[in-house]
């Protein structure tokens, strides 16, 4: 599990330096530097697995295309290295990477070799206990491909840019194989395969919802049903006729369910196309996932998900050292990312918070009861 990250150089991070935990929740408003703290995580997985690994950083590939050399280059910095440092427990990764290049080429070449950084291999950041999941993940569709190599042998949901085009087949294949851990099982049934779980925990986002795949040559088809009284369904429905949010937040659900303790999911806006109270919902199974000792990191802007990581510390105070939270904003006279580490009390309350920090309710209301 990673659990600090140093950034330099990189975009809007002169020099980030945060500490990670199970649960780790990036939030701030838009353009403040949340997406770059995923992305360099992505470089360095899409690098590993390149056809020279870590070698250099590779700008484009399938996870992230970032560009060219000019695009991710700390404007307010002098220096001519992006540096990523991990610390996973006790082993440090150093990664160095040369910006002295023509400002339009796609790959930064490695100063320090691997021999120096030979440990990394085992993070799970770099193997297939990895999920990427992005805010451009694929809703509703008529038909969903299959990979047999991403899905079958990489264990993944997703190949392009995190959007889980995959997730179906993953479902399909894996559905009675994979048996989740006893800590995400809902309710703690007895029935813990993947499949089950997923349509238990499903229906915390949109009640009585069934899901169907079906198998057509070259790709699947994604049905819904819904359960109705006395113990009758309804005709299956195309995911593309129902509702947008519930296969927007399934490849979420897969992918949790489907992990294992050290595993890594980077999951942006899980709020994304769904009700304030699934929001609650799908909290609740994430932070069981982070209690289980899956490494989540998530970028959000809603606070039905920070809170959610809150009322779960309420609710079970162990929670508490599990969570790490910050507040992305902007020092604009450098154009640099400054990021405030929430400070949380066991009780849910956040010290001191700063300014912007979910208070828009706070405005709205002050406007609307004539305070």
């Amino acid at each position: 599990m990673i659990n600090h990250l140093t950034l330099k150089d990189f975009k809007i991070h002169n020099n980030l330096d945060i500490q990670l935990g199970n649960m780790t929740i990036l939030t701030g408003q838009n353009g403040m530097g949340k997406s770059s703290v995923i992305q360099s995580l992505l470089l360095l997985r899409q690098s590993h697995t390149g056809v020279y690994p870590m070698e250099g950083l590779n700008l484009k590939g399938d996870l992230v295309d970032l560009g060219v050399a000019n695009d991710v280059e700390c404007r307010s910095c002098n220096d001519s290295v992006l540096n990523i440092k991990l610390t996973e427990d006790s082993s440090l990764s150093d990664f160095q990477f040369s910006y002295d290049i023509d400002s339009y080429e796609t790959y930064l070449p490695a100063i320090n070799t691997e021999s120096q950084n030979k440990d990394y291999h085992n993070c799970s950041l770099f193997t297939s206990d990895f999920q990427y999941i992005s805010a451009f993940r694929f809703g509703p569709q008529k038909g969903y491909e299959r990979d047999t190599n991403v899905v079958q042998i990489k264990k993944q949901i997703s190949k392009i840019n995190g959007q889980c085009e995959y997730a179906v087949h993953f479902l399909y294949h894996f559905g009675n194989k994979v048996h989740c851990i006893p800590d995400l099982l809902y309710d703690n049934l007895n029935n813990d395969l993947l499949s089950t779980q997923v349509q238990l925990w499903m229906q915390k986002v949109s009640p009585r919802v069934n899901i169907y795949i079906e198998s057509n040559g070259n790709d699947f088809k994604l049905n819904y049903k819904f359960s109705r009284e006395g113990n009758t369904m309804t005709e299956p429905m195309s995911a593309i006729n129902v509702g947008y949010g519930i296969s927007y937040v399934l490849p979420i659900i897969i992918a949790v369910l489907s992990a294992k303790p050290g595993s890594i999911l980077l999951i942006e806006n899980p709020e994304a196309h769904i009700h304030p109270r699934a929001q609650a919902e799908l909290m609740k199974l994430l932070m069981r996932a982070a209690k289980a000792g899956i490494q989540i990191i998530i970028e959000t802007h809603s606070d039905h998900i920070m809170n959610g990581a809150l009322v779960a510390i309420v609710n079970e105070p162990e929670f508490l050292p599990l969570v790490k939270a910050y507040y992305f904003d902007r020092d604009d006279n450098q154009h640099i990312s400054k990021p405030c580490k929430l400070e949380i009390l066991k009780d849910g309350r956040i010290t001191n918070p700063p300014k912007g920090f979910f208070d828009q309710i706070d405005i709205d209301m002050r406007t609307i009861m004539g305070f």
